[in-house]
């Protein structure tokens, strides 16, 4: 299976990552990106993006781009910085990037972006390869 044929396998079967109207943009051997439309449900009391949502935006990114070595995995650290407040933001961006592919786990560093590439979070993700069978193969 090719990265994009992948990719595309994830958008269709994530049925969280659907309902919020997450889509992963692209996969690669270093890391994955991804786009969130905003919603008014997605805002805090101030009318800022909630930080829930701006962290489920992150793990997701770095999960698919740690999925892609080929194992399913699950988030088990994280260090993750709100540096901007999504005040009318429309769009996330998120990117990952890849730090360590080891042998149980994979670490990442994720960055989340509006529309006028503002960085509104940033975290370093790890995760840890599950041993069950993986429904996506490359």
């Amino acid at each position: 299976m090719t990265f994009d044929e992948l990719r595309e396998q994830i958008n269709r079967s994530n049925e969280y990552s659907s309902r919020l109207g997450l889509v992963v943009t692209s996969i690669d051997e270093n890391g994955a990106k991804a786009e969130l439309p905003v919603r008014e449900a997605y805002h805090n009391p101030f009318h800022t993006v909630h930080g829930g949502i701006l962290f489920t935006v992150a793990d997701v990114t770095g999960g698919v781009a740690a999925f892609s070595n080929g194992s399913p995995v699950c988030t088990v650290d994280s260090d993750f910085h709100y540096l901007n407040a999504g005040l009318g933001t429309q769009r996330l961006f998120a990117s990952s990037h890849k730090l360590k592919a080891g042998k149980r786990l994979l670490v990442y560093d994720v960055f989340v972006r509006d529309e006028n590439g503002v960085l509104l979070c940033k975290g370093t993700f790890t995760y840890s390869k599950l041993n069950i069978p993986n429904p996506h193969s490359l």
